[in-house]
């Protein structure tokens, strides 16, 4: 059986000096929002409702969450 090659995503912005910090990229992985020490201080700092938030992990890669903040 031959598997599907599935392309992983350029994370090139994300630094060594991000490691156990969480970050918010924009949809397309190209632009640092922001960067803090907790989910809540990213969300704070990244004004912009579409964004890709993780955590970065030391050696270990990163694990994605798509959040979607509501403002009324």
């Amino acid at each position: 059986m031959e598997g599907k090659v599935i392309k992983g995503q350029n994370l090139s912005v994300v630094k060594e000096e991000h490691i156990n910090k969480w970050v918010a990229l924009s949809p397309d992985y190209k632009q640092l929002l922001a960067v803090g020490d907790s989910l809540s201080v990213v969300l704070s700092k990244a004004k912009t409702s579409k964004k890709i938030v993780m955590k970065v992990l030391p050696n270990l890669g990163y694990a994605p969450m798509y959040y979607s903040v509501i403002v009324k």
